[in-house]
């Protein structure tokens, strides 16, 4: 064994496609660890962003990258202490901020708590909470993702209490933009209007409640599969993740407004306490649509029911936020980010109290976020949506190499046996075995790849990577049996196998212990070689759409270049096809050694 891997390393050609196959290996076993990003649905930077470090090129100068004001949502610790960058002003000294660590919005975390000392009389008391951040980059960003959750137990229609998000540029020119809407509107339906259900109607669980609870996100399910799918719309709230599931409520309906027979823009959606089927004092005025309640941020404003509240969309890729900052068709975080400059992002909260009380009046502000995605991101940049390239890489290097090794393995055992079996026993057998070798060898392989995987593939569902695996295998095997044949025909007339036949040595016991083992190098050589054609048979199928969509592999990569007509982005198109040739060049330079090393014909030709 030493002596063999000693002459194996000794080819160039043998340790640069082993070093190229370890590379690729390590990245897949480790893509968990490599990358914190979930290859499909994490969004880490504006769509189409170029690598990072193409900013350093002349014509990258103006990119931008992600500034993030907290890496994940909430208030785990104190953010009005000193040493943060938040700061609180209020117009009255009796209005006052702490930091409450036992209520939140977020699972673990706490909230800021601004109190009204209502002792000090009727009239509008404002407070403001805000932070200062620096803009760093001369060009704009894609994208802006903003959150709040606000909370006003004691809001009522006689205390109604508001809250305005906005982002202040406070150097080079001071401007200010609101990213809520402070219209208030409340007109709620009439006592007594019929509730009607629509199954489409869902909630996204934001804990281990069994049933929908002020505060959590009401999404209209458009096509019904029970998840979060990009494009479906928040009634309420804020959008979850992409591929969330979505849970139902047969109390979560909606007052048929529109008379469309399901639910609408227009309509309101009712939470029916009580059950009874008709809108009353017990039930939550979910969103208020069709009552006249316009505002686009909220469902209802100012706040007049306890629970915690969050605007429907903070997204300027969304045209409510566009309309909110009054530039339809112009994305906003490119509008208020234009140049570097120094920026407030703060919320503005309004209570309006009309008597004096002993008893203060509480508003809690929870996941308080501002999410500014760059134009450029990482070492292979972001595709159509946002996702990294380089996690969609290194975890479609595991199924691209799961299927080229396993299929491989399919594909030499099946040769191995019908040659084997072929060329020892000869006659009928060889015969019957060979012809139908031919007739496959004869069909066009890709063809036949696609009609099998077709077929066989709705059996697997939208998970087809099993399916992969066999087609592929079981129609590789035809070229390698008839070289085994071949090898076994001149070896069974060997004096060794007469010898063995003359002691009473059975066809399965001369196969296995003196056939086989003289075609072992045979084994290792093609073993190697197959796994190219199989890595290229499933990138091929992957990109006709025919491979498994539940899961990224290099060929997926390809195939969803083509489905969204983005051929002309480099970084996205150039590291799956770059990796394709690469890992097949290694497997054919470890074949093309390892033949080297078992012919010595070869060897001394070389």
């Amino acid at each position: 064994m030493s002596g063999f891997l000693r002459t194996l390393f000794g080819s160039k050609m043998a340790i640069a496609g082993l070093i190229i196959l370890i590379v690729y290996t390590f990245l897949a076993v480790g893509a968990n660890v490599i990358t914190p990003y979930d290859p499909e649905t994490s969004i880490v930077a504006g769509a189409y962003a170029p690598p990072s470090w193409y900013r350093y090129l002349s014509e990258g100068s103006a990119l931008s990258q992600n500034v993030f004001l907290q890496q994940s949502p909430g208030f785990f610790s104190d953010p009005l202490q000193s040493g943060t960058s938040w700061s609180f002003a209020a117009s009255d000294p009796r209005v006052t901020a702490s930091y409450d660590p036992s209520f939140s919005y977020v699972q673990g975390g706490g909230s800021v708590r601004v109190t009204l000392d209502r002792i000090a009389g009727p009239g509008n008391y404002t407070a403001t909470f805000k932070t200062t951040f620096d803009w760093p980059y001369p060009g704009p960003p894609a994208r802006l993702i903003a959150s709040l959750a606000v909370n006003a137990p004691a809001g009522s229609p006689e205390l109604p209490v508001s809250a305005t998000l906005f982002v202040e540029r406070i150097s080079g020119g001071y401007a200010k933009w609101n990213l809520t809407d402070p219209t208030s509107t409340i007109v709620r339906p009439a006592f007594g209007s019929l509730l009607s259900k629509d199954p489409l109607i869902t909630y996204y669980r934001t804990g281990t409640n069994a049933t929908w609870v002020p505060g959590e996100p009401v999404i209209y399910d458009s096509n019904g599969n029970g998840k979060y799918d990009t494009g479906e719309t928040a009634i309420v709230g804020s959008l979850p993740q992409k591929g969330a599931t979505l849970s139902t409520d047969p109390n979560l309906k909606y007052i048929d407004t529109s008379k469309s027979g399901n639910w609408t823009a227009v309509d309101s959606v009712v939470y029916d306490s009580n059950g009874s089927g008709f809108f009353d004092a017990a039930d939550t005025l979910v969103a208020g649509q069709s009552t006249g309640n316009n505002n686009l941020s909220w469902s209802s404003y100012p706040f007049t029911t306890p629970g915690w509240q969050s605007p429907r969309s903070l997204d300027s890729n969304s045209g409510t936020l566009q309309q909110v900052v009054q530039k339809r068709g112009l994305n906003p975080a490119q509008l208020i980010f234009g140049s570097k400059d120094q920026y407030t992002f703060g919320v503005r909260v309004t209570i309006n109290s009309a008597l004096s009380s002993a008893t203060p009046v509480n508003v809690y502000l929870d996941n308080m976020n501002l999410k500014i995605y760059g134009t450029s991101f990482g070492l292979l940049g972001t595709d159509y949506q946002g996702a990294d390239v380089w996690s969609q890489l290194i975890y479609g290097a595991r199924i691209s190499l799961m299927v080229g090794l396993l299929s491989a393995f399919i594909g030499i055992l099946l040769g191995l046996v019908v040659g084997l079996v072929a060329g020892y026993l000869g006659k009928v057998v060889d015969e019957v075995l060979m012809r139908f070798t031919d007739m496959l060898l004869v069909i066009p392989g890709l063809p036949l790849l696609i009609v099998l995987v077709t077929v066989l593939g709705g059996a697997f569902g939208s998970g087809r990577t099993l399916a992969l695996i066999l087609v592929i295998g079981f129609l590789g095997w035809m070229g390698f049996a008839r070289v085994v044949r071949s090898q076994v025909l001149s070896l069974k007339e060997r004096p060794f196998v007469e010898a063995a036949k003359a002691a009473g040595a059975g066809s399965g016991h001369i196969t296995i212990r003196h056939i086989l083992p003289n075609i072992v190098g045979l084994i290792y050589v093609n073993l190697a070689l197959a796994v190219p054609g199989a890595i290229l048979a499933e990138a091929a199928l992957s990109f006709l759409g025919l491979g498994d969509v539940s899961v990224l592999s290099w060929g997926r990569m390809l195939n969803l270049v083509e489905t969204t007509g983005s051929q002309k982005i480099w970084w996205w198109v150039i590291p799956p096809g770059l990796s394709i040739a690469l890992v097949s060049v290694a497997f054919v330079m470890i074949g093309f050694s390892l033949d080297t090393l078992f012919n010595p014909r070869l060897r001394q030709r070389i």
